[in-house]
């Protein structure tokens, strides 16, 4: 079987985009020998070294600069003339009678949550779901995103759509396997407080940094501090104005974004995940603070009680008391603290990369037999 992938994120693009490519292309290759694998890379990439072989993995350079227009007219041509069985592409799928083709939409956000779009950006994706209703199969990431590709028409029929969780990468661990120079040296480079609550996730409306930072002026302990790790996104508040009227800047620590095995290890420091966000079409950084062994406070809207289940601590989003209220019960019930760490760590074992693969490959294999 000769499969397609749109790989045009691997080394570049939205950062969750990168993180799930990265995935299912490393998993996929690892499980699966027999089928062949043809990545459709961004061509300014080709100087960058792609860190896997394989007899059955081939690499499609390709123009890469918008992704709609790329996925529509240029990966069908290759499609054709590579004589593909199937294609997996992001979000736009380019339809050809040729080969099946599979739409991987990450999520709908700005058809039921406009207000956290531009303009610009809704115009961009309204041609997603005329393209989608002619994909032979959508793939998206929870239930819920599923319930609203459904809702919105981008299919009729349910089993035309699958679900296809995320996985937590095994980067993500405990503090108690990490060595206390580790530990040490991570406190150090970002300036990092002994004890402190965590954000993590770009900083935009819709992830609701706003109640979050309005929540800390309630809580009984005047100390603890606040660590955001991201950077200014679209859609945004003036949040430094915010933290200088609610009286807390002795209190927040801005690291910027932050990568790989030091980002897991700023989530094992952590005494609390906040992630208070409005909207969802799954949520990653709970997944990864679960598998770090640090409790949740989360909104109990969209797919996020889908992702955390009972290692959730759950609160609605806009009111700052109960968020805050949703912290202190984890600073002050030990008992219900450890419970919830523990609920965590075996919650997010749930969700691995590879079994994400499997189902990706399951839902290729399907198309080609068909």
């Amino acid at each position: 079987m000769r499969i397609g992938l749109d790989a045009k994120w691997f080394f570049n693009g939205p950062a969750s985009g990168r993180v799930v490519t990265r995935n299912h292309i490393k998993h996929l290759i690892e499980i699966d020998k027999s089928n062949e694998y043809f990545l459709f890379m961004d061509k300014k990439d080709n100087n960058k070294a792609f860190p896997y072989k394989g007899n059955n993995i081939h690499l499609i350079y390709i123009w890469a600069n918008n992704n709609l227009i790329s996925n529509v007219f240029i990966v069908p041509y290759y499609g054709r003339t590579l004589d593909l069985d199937v294609i997996v592409f992001q979000n736009f799928p380019g339809n050809s009678r040729y080969y099946a083709s599979v739409s991987f939409i990450h999520d709908t956000l700005f058809l039921s949550h406009p207000q956290y779009y531009t303009y610009w950006e809704r115009l961009y994706f309204a041609p997603l779901r005329m393209l989608s209703r002619k994909a032979t199969r959508i793939c998206t990431i929870s239930i819920e995103e599923k319930k609203r590709l459904l809702r919105y028409g981008y299919k009729n029929n349910e089993n035309d759509i699958d679900v296809i969780y995320h996985g937590v990468s095994d980067t993500f661990k405990p503090i108690e396997y990490y060595s206390k120079d580790t530990l040490d040296t991570i406190k150090r480079t970002y300036h990092l407080p002994n004890q402190y609550l965590l954000f993590v996730g770009r900083l935009n409306e819709r992830k609701n940094i706003y109640h979050l930072v309005r929540a800390i002026p309630y809580l009984s302990d005047k100390d603890i501090p606040l660590v955001i790790v991201g950077e200014k996104d679209w859609k945004m508040f003036d949040l430094d104005h915010l933290i200088k009227k609610v009286g807390i800047k002795n209190r927040i620590v801005f690291t910027g974004p932050i990568y790989n095995d030091d980002l897991a290890c700023v989530y094992a420091l952590a005494k609390i995940f906040c992630f208070p966000s409005y909207a969802e079409g799954f949520g990653l950084p709970p997944l990864e603070a679960m598998a770090a062994g640090v409790p949740v406070v989360v909104s109990n809207t969209t797919s996020l009680p889908e992702v955390c289940g009972d290692a959730g601590t759950y609160v609605n989003p806009y009111s700052a008391k109960e968020i805050a209220a949703a912290i202190e019960k984890l600073l002050e019930d030990k008992t219900y603290y450890n419970q919830q760490r523990e609920r965590g760590i075996n919650q997010a074992a749930k969700f691995t990369w590879d079994a994400a693969a499997q189902r990706l490959l399951k839902t290729c294999e399907s198309l080609t037999r068909k």
